[in-house]
């Protein structure tokens, strides 16, 4: 049997909350050196440790007590995303993607194309076979998940290798509907250090299995869990 994983990016293979810390110190060297304004990052930083991340910049320049000018935001935000990420693989992502499965690989990520664009460069994505790496905004927000087109563009590309199909990702909101209506393995990685909640709206929505790193992802549970395609279950 032939199978391919398909990986979520974001709290999937790294921490989200890593990249918006870099994105945090992009903006504050900008304010610095731009504006002359001092504790951006510190204050932004820490509404973020507090996980208020509703207009972050907004509610940092408030509590400096400076002005909230939408051209100014606009600024901050286009150097968030633009920003070169200084991000790394979660250890337990690096060792499975290292460790030689006769797997196929490819990626599925939605967010803002330049921004998704530079998290795979510097987490080194393509490095590791994962082919193809699609980041949804590329063809338009309307193409984000759960849209078919993704998971259809990866059927379409691994037809001649792959039978089956495992999504991996994080969050139960928008990752799992889809390819478990296309008949795919779904598997949640649930890191506690990561930004969006983990409740589903429906069961169909829910993940087929549920874990808390790479490591328990055995070629044992990936057997298991194509040939018992069951309601969820929790590794401890």
């Amino acid at each position: 049997m032939t199978v391919t994983i398909v990986f979520d990016m974001d709290d999937t293979l790294y921490l989200e909350r890593d990249y918006i810390r870099s994105g945090i110190a992009a903006v504050d060297r900008w304010a610095q050196s731009a504006l002359g304004l001092e504790g951006l990052g510190i204050i932004a930083r820490s509404l973020v440790d507090a996980r208020q991340y509703g207009k972050l910049f907004d509610a940092a320049l408030a509590k400096l007590g400076a002005p909230i000018d939408p051209s100014i935001i606009g600024q901050m935000v286009s150097v968030y995303r633009a920003h070169a990420p200084d991000i790394r693989l979660a250890p337990d992502a690096l060792a499975f993607l290292k460790a030689g499965h006769d797997y196929g690989f490819a990626l599925i990520s939605d967010g803002f194309s330049i921004a998704q664009h530079a998290k795979v460069d510097a987490l080194g994505l393509p490095g590791f076979g994962l082919d193809p790496i699609i980041c949804t905004d590329d063809w338009g927000r309307d193409y984000w998940k759960p849209h078919r087109r993704a998971y259809e563009a990866v059927q379409a590309a691994h037809a001649a290798r792959s039978t089956r199909f495992i999504y991996v990702a994080d969050n139960p909101a928008k990752d799992f509907l889809t390819p478990r209506a296309l008949g795919w393995a779904t598997v949640q990685i649930d890191r506690p250090q990561a930004v969006h909640g983990r409740t589903a709206p429906s069961d169909a929505h829910r993940p087929h299995l549920v874990i808390h790193s790479f490591d328990q992802l055995s070629e044992d549970i990936i057997a298991s869990l194509l040939a018992n395609l069951s309601p969820t279950e929790h590794m401890a």
